[in-house]
């Protein structure tokens, strides 16, 4: 069928940037499976702004799930391509800008700096000099009205930052200052007001003419101003395809088949027109058949069936009808496009996707970024330091200047016990928290393939060590001499290499955890579980070699075991402790009391050894898992 705008010419070698063509998509539900998209098919072209609209449940953000290679699960037939051919997953994603409903972004980060760390990583360097990056940005912000927020930080429900709109604006801009050929929203206008919405939609159009790209969003129900900013809407019932053409042209479209406008808001006649009638099982069936009808009419003007009669002024010798909607049975002699688009930006052009950066100028980026946010968690950073410096006088002064009688041998295991825990829990815990709560937005940037996972892993290690190993440190030190540990500089240095080791392990085991379950209740629910077990093979609570055997194996994948043992061979080896002629019981030298606790059993230059290979063995599974966490499982076609 020949097909054209009624309002501007496409030149006649135009064709679609993306096509799909039969898409039917199943589910398993309770007894059976359940078709979501009934073959649906259409095409959409540069420079256009397009809405998929449908009542609750129509098959919206389905279709758009699928359309951006984001939908998991069920069965997908049917047909897409992109640029006239079949879409390569690592090539579309990164040809793509896709804004999701919730705005996943840091916190902790201002406009600005979010925006500028989306150009340091996805723009690639060969190209772009950073003061070319800047400049991207700053033009990018002024586009979106952002300038006068660009020092302002994103914020959430605990952090006071942008307003919605604002909020929103930044989300489009992070995808946007690359150099993407499809934009997709998802709801850009859900929980903004109405103002904030209809901004939102006249600047996806005003960059969409701009950049000559295809923006295609789902929006529920938008008001009349929004309807008219959009060149061609797709109008979904129960899954099926009731109208796809100019915005303009529909209302007119089911006026001509008998569906007169009931609402001057041409949404709320689509969506009252669309919407399944449950008040009885008359109405039911009666609005069912309605869409069904709607669908068939409409699968006739796609096939060349019918037509409809345009108005003698909008005639066009030679076409008639609706834009094109299926990229396999439309013509293109004639079809649409809009905006100020030339005859060559419309020819197709095969595009690749900017290559990557470095993997250590990667790397710099996020470790730059992941510093600024973690020194921006108050509460972490200042936690931790006043957290070492309450534990470092409170255990100092409670075992403090310990002598070498009877009672100092238990108050010297006690420090050591004591000082080992602290490197557990009080790490641990809070360093998962963190890590976790970076997870949402890792996911949407590993969707579009911002970076390498393995250059996330390290910036986000490294940006914590820092703030956890400096305040240790200084505890470290003012316990050691504050309770008169031996004042030995072997013995010293010995002692902070146990407890550095230790630390090392423990934040690899933080995001080993945080790897493990996806929420962050039921991660602080298993993490001291796990580590109270743990403990009972310290050496301390029971003696290792009492334990039974079924058990005592493993001490030996214990890091608390190790550092503890370490710890208490290093102090107790060397030394003498005054025993009363009275007291039969009592241990005359530390080697009595090592080999009381059985913790000889590992040399100490061993622990330490066996402490990194344990960390370093966390750390390997934490990527490992969080690999798989993140690892694609769209289904493409």
């Amino acid at each position: 069928m020949a097909c054209v705008d009624t309002t501007t010419a496409k030149p006649k070698n135009a064709q679609p940037i993306l096509t799909w063509d039969n898409l039917n998509y199943d589910v398993k539900v309770k007894g059976g499976t359940r078709r979501i998209l009934h073959n649906v098919s259409g095409s959409i072209y540069q420079g256009e702004l397009v809405a998929i609209m449908g009542a609750s449940g129509a098959g919206k953000t389905t279709l758009l799930s699928i359309l951006s290679g984001r939908v998991r699960g069920g069965r997908l037939e049917g047909s897409i391509e992109f640029q006239g051919a079949k879409r390569n997953p690592h090539t579309f994603k990164r040809m793509l800008a896709y804004v999701e409903q919730e705005d996943l972004m840091y916190p902790a980060l201002t406009v600005e700096e979010t925006l500028m760390a989306s150009a340091q990583l996805r723009l690639p360097n060969e190209k772009y000099s950073l003061d070319d990056k800047k400049e991207r940005v700053s033009n990018l912000m002024r586009q979106l009205r952002l300038s006068q927020v660009k020092d302002t930080l994103i914020g959430d429900h605990e952090i006071r930052g942008v307003s919605g709109g604002e909020r929103k604006r930044v989300s489009i801009g992070a995808e946007l200052v690359t150099d993407p050929s499809i934009l997709m929203l998802d709801e850009p206008s859900s929980g903004l007001d109405s103002s904030s919405a209809e901004m939102v939609v006249a600047l996806s159009k005003e960059m969409s003419r701009k950049r000559n790209l295809c923006t295609l969003m789902t929006i529920h129900q938008p008001s009349t101003e929004m309807v008219a900013q959009f060149d061609k809407i797709i109008l979904l019932a129960q899954g099926k395809l009731v109208y796809m053409g100019p915005a303009s042209e529909a209302v007119r479209y089911f006026e001509h088949h008998g569906y007169p406008p009931t609402n001057s808001n041409p949404a709320s006649f689509f969506i009252e027109l669309m919407t399944i009638d449950f008040e009885s099982a008359e109405a039911t069936q009666k609005s069912e058949q309605r869409v069904q009808d709607l669908a068939d009419s409409f699968a006739k003007f796609r096939d060349g069936g019918a037509k409809l009669p345009s108005d003698s002024e909008k005639e066009t010798p030679g076409d008639s009808g609706i834009s094109t909607v299926s990229g396999s049975s439309a013509s293109t002699n004639s079809s649409k496009i809009v905006g100020d688009i030339t005859e060559e930006q419309a020819k197709l052009v095969l595009t690749k996707p900017p290559p990557m950066n470095s993997w250590l100028s990667e790397a710099l980026v996020l470790l730059r970024r992941d510093w600024t946010m973690t020194m921006r968690n108050r509460s972490f950073v200042w936690g931790m330091a006043a957290e070492c410096l309450t534990m470092m006088l409170f255990v100092g002064f409670v075992f403090f200047q310990l002598k070498k009688d009877q009672a100092s041998i238990q108050n010297r295991i006690g420090t050591l016990f004591f000082m080992t825990l602290m490197d557990i829990y009080p790490v641990i815990i809070p360093a998962m928290v963190v890590i976790m709560l970076g997870r949402t937005v890792l996911f949407r940037e590993r969707s579009s393939g911002t970076y390498r996972m393995t250059t996330y892993f390290f910036a986000r290690s490294l940006s914590l060590m820092p703030v956890i190993f400096t305040p240790y440190m200084l505890m470290y030190i003012g316990i050691y001499f504050i309770s008169h540990l031996q004042y030995h500089a072997g013995k010293f240095f010995i002692h902070l290499a146990l407890h550095l080791v230790l630390l090392f392990c423990a934040i690899g085991y933080a995001f080993m955890m945080a790897m493990i379950v996806s929420r962050i209740d039921i991660a602080a629910t298993i993490a001291p579980v796990s580590l109270a077990c743990l403990i009972l093979f310290a050496g301390n609570l029971a003696n290792v070699n009492s334990i039974t055997p079924v058990l005592r194996w493993i001490k030996y994948v214990c890091m608390v075991f190790y550092t503890y043992s370490g710890l208490t061979q290093n102090e107790f080896s060397g030394l003498e402790f005054t025993c009363s002629s009275d007291n039969t019981s009592c241990y005359k030298n530390g080697a009595e009391v090592i080999e009381f606790y059985g913790v000889d059993v590992v040399p100490i230059w061993a622990t330490v050894l066996i402490n990194l290979a344990l960390g370093i063995g966390f750390y390997i599974i934490a990527y490992c898992l969080l690999r798989w966490a993140t690892k694609p499982r769209f289904l493409w076609i």
